[in-house]
């Protein structure tokens, strides 16, 4: 069996995760052979998933949240490995393991991370003037961002620390100008409070910002959200966590493969799997059956969550 690179980050979830794994290590040792790492920072950790590429690793294990499962499959994507990657969800949002069903039960998603069959799912690749970057779950632009930053800044973070973290940035945001393009057509113009490019349904721990996305249909779901005042909000918010949103009328939704976005003025950061990176006109396009992940069969149903 080829060795498996577990990749810990243990501040993950206010230290969740470091005390996952010390409850789960002597179990992961037992099912399969590993090597342990536990980086530093975001850039070793990236040298430790490329090290395990270049060694011939056959599996990568993020224990972490979204950030840590980002990063893992931004290296994997960036080389064209093919590597499986495992998710352990441990972190503050953990929203890629949503559609991808992996158990809450941290012992049961280390044994499907460890030994499940590999299933392809699609990517994204975002290009911009200011660089580029992978995606496996949503890239979005507008509040989205800032609600990150806010989130960011809370050293110890509980069950409500992104509902709270939205409506602050709710309350905060002004919104921007922008114009979008789908598959090459003029779609959407104007005042925009969220642009969505989604492979996954979930952001911001639980938000059903685009419910009917497929992981592996070959396209984004792609949602964007004009101006909003603040009354409507507070009716809209919980329609959000339900995924009752998109027949609402400042609410635009399609599906395309290539998403154009022009901002006609600063944005906040990019909100990228719960990462930040740096906004403005950017070419969002999907690379389909991209990554290898450690799943379930995304045929059957996927169990509500």
């Amino acid at each position: 069996m080829n060795r498996t690179l577990v990749l810990v980050n243990r501040a993950a979830g206010g230290g969740r995760a470091g005390r996952f794994w010390e409850r789960l290590r002597p179990q992961a040792e037992q099912l399969a052979p590993i090597q342990v790492v536990t980086p530093a920072d975001a850039e070793a950790s990236r040298r430790a998933v490329l090290e395990a590429v270049e060694s011939g690793c056959g599996r990568v294990v993020a224990v972490g949240g979204d950030g840590t499962a980002h990063l893992a499959a931004g290296v994997l994507l960036g080389r064209g490995a093919p590597l499986t990657l495992g998710i352990v969800p441990a972190g503050t949002g953990s929203d890629l393991a949503r559609p991808l069903a992996i158990p809450r039960d941290p012992a049961q998603a280390l044994r499907r991370a460890l030994l499940g069959p590999a299933v392809a799912i699609d990517a994204g690749r975002c290009d911009g003037e200011r660089g580029g970057f992978f995606f496996v779950n949503i890239a979005s632009a507008g509040v989205s961002g800032m609600v990150d930053e806010t989130v960011n800044a809370v050293a110890t973070r509980g069950r409500t620390t992104f509902l709270r973290c939205t409506l602050t940035a709710l309350a905060r945001y002004r919104c921007v100008n922008v114009r979008v393009w789908a598959d090459g057509d003029a779609w959407f113009a104007g005042p925009a409070l969220l642009l969505a490019v989604a492979n996954g349904t979930t952001f911001g721990k639980g938000m059903r910002v685009a419910p009917g996305a497929v992981l592996d249909d070959g396209l984004f779901d792609v949602v964007a959200v004009g101006e909003v005042s603040g009354l409507q909000l507070a009716r809209r918010l919980p329609q959000l966590y339900f995924g009752k949103h998109l027949g609402a009328k400042p609410v635009h939704f399609r599906r395309a493969r290539e998403v154009r976005l022009e901002p006609q003025a600063p944005l906040p950061l990019f909100d990228v799997d719960g990462e930040t990176y740096p906004s403005g006109p950017v070419t969002f396009r999907v690379l389909p059956g991209a990554l290898r992940v450690a799943g379930p069969d995304l045929a059957k149903p996927v169990p509500p969550r």
